[in-house]
């Protein structure tokens, strides 16, 4: 097969599954990649129409820059060819390197998902692979952070490692929130607080029920309020939304990301209950003097200084 040949065979996977229509657990590995690649342009134009989606994996959304209906809450241009474009040639070369597997005879892991993932279980249900990419990008549109800090790598990870978590939704709930322990255990050495793990599983509790039902989620939300539950007793809520007032009122339009004074107060929880041995990942870059000047970066140290000395 040459690789005129594969990538002509990735398209045209991608076409039959613009559809959306497959159910079931996936077997092969470049259709999972196709799934993964067509709802991720789901996201990015803001629609579920086959014929959008099919203009989109040929070259015609990015070649005349049409502007397809576009979901509330959506952010950072959907819908715009680039990006689009973009999508489109990142899916086709995942469904050709699920090619190469199925030939090889290797099974479904998260690289077919992310390609830098490496070898753990995801689920391979089409359904619930698509909330997990939904629930993934959802979740990086809700935090800009994301995107300002970790780019396109960390939306690919977002998508892996949501593909992971649902496919803890099936065990016991003291298994799944040991899993979900450990995973935002790492995030959290990384720069990303355990609440923004928090606020993934409810989105992605939220999708689930949406393309499936109530019993579908099994023990996502257990882990969820697990995590809620430990950062509560010492940052609750409300020192959350405080954190974020004082830092822009200090700051204002002067602070790296939204949402600063939120993450600072997270963090902390994070260094109170032993996550984290400290908050350098985050704070570090939060208050980088290459990225903020000297009065904006005082004012983040000041609303650490608040959180700490409000908190439980």
């Amino acid at each position: 097969m040459t690789d005129a040949t594969s990538a002509d065979d990735a398209r045209q996977l991608l076409l039959v599954h613009t559809d959306r229509a497959l159910t079931g657990g996936i077997e092969d590995p470049a259709v999972l990649a196709a799934v993964v690649g067509i709802e991720r342009l789901v996201v990015a134009t803001g629609s579920t129409d086959a014929a959008t989606l099919r203009a989109a994996v040929e070259g015609r959304l990015a070649l005349t820059g049409e502007q397809p209906a576009q979901e509330p809450g959506k952010a950072h241009g959907e819908g715009h060819g680039a990006r689009v474009a973009e999508l489109v040639a990142e899916a086709e070369r995942h469904v050709v390197a699920g090619l190469l597997r199925r030939s090889t005879g290797q099974s479904i892991d998260a690289a077919v998902v992310n390609p830098e993932a490496g070898a753990y279980p995801v689920t391979t249900d089409a359904t619930l692979v698509r909330a997990a990419v939904r629930a993934a990008q959802r979740s990086i549109d809700a935090m800009p952070y994301y995107g300002v800090r970790y780019g396109e790598r960390g939306a690919r990870f977002a998508s892996s490692d949501s593909a992971w978590l649902v496919s803890l939704a099936p065990l016991e709930e003291g298994q799944a929130v040991r899993q979900v322990a450990w995973l935002s255990r790492v995030l959290a050495g990384r720069g990303m607080p355990s609440w923004l793990m928090e606020l993934h599983l409810d989105e992605l509790v939220a999708q689930v029920r949406e393309a499936v039902d109530d019993a579908a989620v099994g023990a996502l939300p257990a882990a969820a309020a697990s995590l809620t539950v430990a950062r509560r007793r010492h940052v609750d809520d409300d020192l959350i939304d405080r954190a974020d007032t004082w830092a822009r009122e200090a700051a204002g339009d002067g602070l790296p990301v939204p949402r600063t004074g939120a993450l600072v107060a997270a963090a902390s929880a994070d260094v109170l209950l032993g996550v984290t041995a400290d908050d350098h990942v985050l704070f570090d870059w939060l208050t980088d003097r290459e990225r903020v000047g000297a009065e904006v970066a005082a004012a983040i140290h000041d609303v650490r200084d608040r959180v700490r000395s409000h908190a439980t």
